[in-house]
């Protein structure tokens, strides 16, 4: 998605990013990220974050990690490590799949269950924070990432418990060089995104 290539210092030409219709938890994803040259780039990554305990053996890691709390990633063995690194990555995307949580009355009592795809009421690229994992392996350099959830808004609050970090494109630089004045806390605006069923 070379749209992506207006909010970021890239390397032109922009790569164009792998046209997955449906980004699957668990599959090789092309997420954002900086490069030791200071570039943000897409890089192959796997959706499933391998915590760093891992790193000399990934093979005995029997249960990856796909979501993060930003409120205590800083803390947990699984990603302090690599939050001090500030290895942080976006995953780019035209919306975002959610199933309705139980009990929800959002549409009613005869749609439990509903799935919904979730995008920007403004159109901006979405690109929600993750933080990756960087493992060497005797195939080459392993990449994992998981993508970071915070406490949901009023209206988001109806759909699910939590909200994936949505991250505004003018901030999109920002979080990927590391910086840390961003308020990536505060749940996304009620009128921010706009949501339709899906099968």
């Amino acid at each position: 998605m070379a749209v992506y290539a207006g909010y970021l210092a890239v390397d032109p030409p922009f790569r164009s990013l792998k046209n997955e219709d449906i980004m699957l938890a668990g599959k090789k994803v092309d997420l954002l990220a900086r490069n030791s040259q200071g570039l943000h780039i897409p890089k192959e990554m796997e959706w499933g974050l391998i915590p760093p305990r891992y790193n000399a053996a990934p093979e005995l890691c029997d249960k990856r990690l796909f979501h993060a709390r930003i409120e205590t990633a800083h803390q947990l063995e699984s990603f302090r490590e690599l939050w001090r690194r500030k290895w942080r990555c976006l995953f780019p995307m035209d919306a975002f799949h959610q199933k309705v949580k139980a009990g929800s009355d959002l549409f009613g009592k005869g749609t439990k269950g509903a799935k919904l795809a979730i995008t920007r009421t403004d159109g901006l690229p979405l690109g929600v924070a993750g933080i990756y994992n960087a493992i060497k392996t005797d195939k080459g350099l392993l990449l994992t990432a998981a993508m970071l959830t915070r406490d949901p808004g009023a209206r988001m609050a109806q759909i699910h418990d939590r909200e994936p970090v949505v991250v505004e494109p003018k901030d999109f630089a920002a979080w990927l060089d590391g910086a840390d004045n961003l308020d990536l806390r505060s749940p996304w605006a009620d009128d921010g995104f706009t949501y339709r069923m899906v099968a």
